[in-house]
């Protein structure tokens, strides 16, 4: 009987800490919630700019908008540091989100801003990921805030969204919009 409440308390005990610490994606990032969404909702925006240099600065955002219950609209804002910034639209299906939002989840992103802060890009880096925090609100996380791998997840956003940024896609666009 001993050993039973021992291991009872053990096992409640590992899953307070799970409860605590876990990656359960509480802001129900699920693309299915946006079906019905107004048009031009934001559901990921991410920011990449290198900092802590004497020339101009590089930078490139890719911002991921609801645009129909079956399509997104992906915006990518590029500025190599020299030039004029570029902007290109693409259409792309809406489920091009869920990976951005798998990513975020895994990384536990809405955590990020309980850390201290220490990691000020001064030099190198600076990343920013914004996403919907489950009650109509946004939370951003900066790379000021981020764990030890959490460039990793800001790679992971990036490249989820850079997926869909295709001539393919591009021409989608420029076919229901050929005013642009």
């Amino acid at each position: 009987m001993k050993h039973t409440k021992l291991t009872a308390i053990i096992v409640t005990a590992v899953m307070i800490m799970f409860s605590l610490f876990s990656c359960s994606n509480p802001n129900n990032l699920d693309i299915n919630t946006y079906k019905k969404a107004e048009p031009n909702t934001m559901l990921v925006d991410y920011y990449d700019r290198v900092v802590g240099t004497p020339m101009e600065q590089p930078y490139e955002e890719l911002a991921l908008y609801t645009h129909s219950d079956t399509q997104a609209l992906l915006e990518r804002y590029t500025n190599g540091g020299t030039e004029d910034e570029v902007r290109e639209r693409y259409l792309v299906p809406l489920h091009a989100a869920q990976d951005a939002f798998d990513a975020i989840s895994e990384s536990c992103m809405d955590k990020w801003n309980s850390r201290k802060s220490g990691m000020i890009a001064i030099c190198g880096r600076s990343c920013v990921c914004k996403f919907p925090d489950g009650g109509g609100g946004y939370i951003r996380v900066t790379s000021e805030h981020m764990p030890e791998d959490g460039a990793k997840a800001f790679a992971k956003v990036s490249a989820a969204l850079a997926a869909y940024a295709t001539d393919e896609n591009k021409s989608e666009y420029l076919k229901q919009h050929p005013e642009q």
